[in-house]
């Protein structure tokens, strides 16, 4: 590994399309504990940069390190004592810089800062080619993402005390009321307690969660949330060319679109985004109904065939959704599905502009009160 970066810092790949900024006396093994060290010139200034290098750094590894990093460049005042990694994911950037730890990696991202001495700062590049991030290891999940996301939801559910056993329960529970309250959707949401273990070794990770003994808590939940949200939004649009639209002859209330399309879909379907939090933070204007429907296109092939007919209210967006999950906490108003707050709070946020401010209300008024009372 350590050969690796040294090449790439002998070739200026940290420091591509930085004007004036390139990297001299590359070596190895140049002092104890250092693994590498190297003279960064950014127009007249240079700084000499001590680095301890990993294949990835993730925010637990970085706080755990924290303090000895601090520690050497309290000891060390002429350099920089940086972690260098082929790639640091955004997670671990924001960490690195909120506790003064510098960095580097070879996509080109740089936080160099001695007081005084030298700055340099570039976030935001993405890795290409031979330096993407590793595959994730058997222990290591994507927990934002695919059936992983269901310990997530149950934790920002009720943000308490948890064991592995206990959220695996919770899994299985609302698997059965969800099917009790709607024979025959065939929804499941359980995984095996091992993806549950593997779900919480990943949040621990990332200092999503803490482990004191077997108990598992959230010590942020809207912490916790803003990074699943951010990771989301990354793929909200993606998701959203698979979706179809069509018009809405129903009008814009909701139980009224709930009556028109149930005869029109074959699976399950919830409402989510801005039609789903009218009741809770019904400032806005619904500029377009969201459905998830678990069904398949050929079920829903009544619901194009409403193009053919007038339009009374805003266009109806059909989304196939990326895991069951979405549907799990849904919640019934009067005769219509629609998601838990936490999934219509992640689907506004992803879109952005003025649904970011019902966001916000949603997380102010509705999830974080329910927080309280858990």
């Amino acid at each position: 590994m350590e050969s690796t970066i040294a090449e790439a810092l002998r070739n200026q790949v940290p420091v591509k399309a930085l004007p004036g900024v390139s990297i001299t006396n590359v070596q190895e093994q140049p002092e104890q504990p250092f693994d590498i060290s190297f003279d960064l010139l950014s127009g007249p200034n240079q700084i000499r940069v001590l680095g301890e290098v990993k294949p990835t750094f993730s925010p637990r590894v970085l706080e755990e390190i924290g303090p000895w990093i601090r520690r050497l460049k309290s000891l060390r005042t002429d350099v920089a004592v940086a972690v260098i990694a082929p790639q640091l994911s955004s997670q671990a950037q924001t960490f690195c810089i909120e506790n003064g730890i510098d960095f580097l990696d070879l996509s080109g991202n740089v936080f160099i800062n001695v007081p005084g001495k030298f700055t340099l700062q570039r976030n935001g590049m993405r890795a290409s080619g031979k330096f993407a991030v590793p595959s994730q290891s058997a222990r290591t999940v994507n927990v934002f993402s695919g059936r992983f996301s269901r310990v997530l939801r149950v934790l920002l559910q009720q943000p308490r005390s948890w064991s592995v056993s206990e959220i695996a329960k919770e899994l299985e529970k609302e698997s059965t009321q969800f099917r009790d309250r709607f024979p025959g959707t065939g929804v499941d949401f359980t995984i095996s307690q091992g993806s549950v273990s593997k779900a919480i070794t990943g949040l621990e990770e990332q200092l999503g969660v803490r482990r004191r003994g077997t108990a598992i808590v959230v010590p942020e939940p809207a912490r916790l949330l803003q990074m699943w949200a951010d990771k989301y939004k990354e793929r909200y649009r993606w998701r959203l060319r698979s979706s179809f639209q069509t018009v809405n002859p129903f009008g814009g209330d909701l139980t009224n679109i709930a009556d028109g399309i149930s005869p029109l879909l074959q699976g399950v379907y919830a409402f989510t985004g801005a039609i789903a939090a009218t009741k809770d933070a019904p400032f806005i204007d619904i500029d377009i109904v969201d459905v998830f429907a678990a069904s398949d296109a050929a079920d829903a092939m009544g619901l194009r065939r409403l193009k053919s007919q007038a339009s009374s209210g805003p266009p109806i967006r059909v989304i196939t959704p990326y895991d069951a999950g979405v549907f799990m906490y849904s919640n019934l108003l009067e005769r219509a599905l629609v998601v838990s707050p936490v999934q219509a709070y992640l689907d506004l946020y992803a879109r952005g502009g003025r649904d970011l401010k019902q966001a916000e209300y949603l997380l102010d008024n509705v999830i974080q009160q329910q927080w309280r009372n858990a």
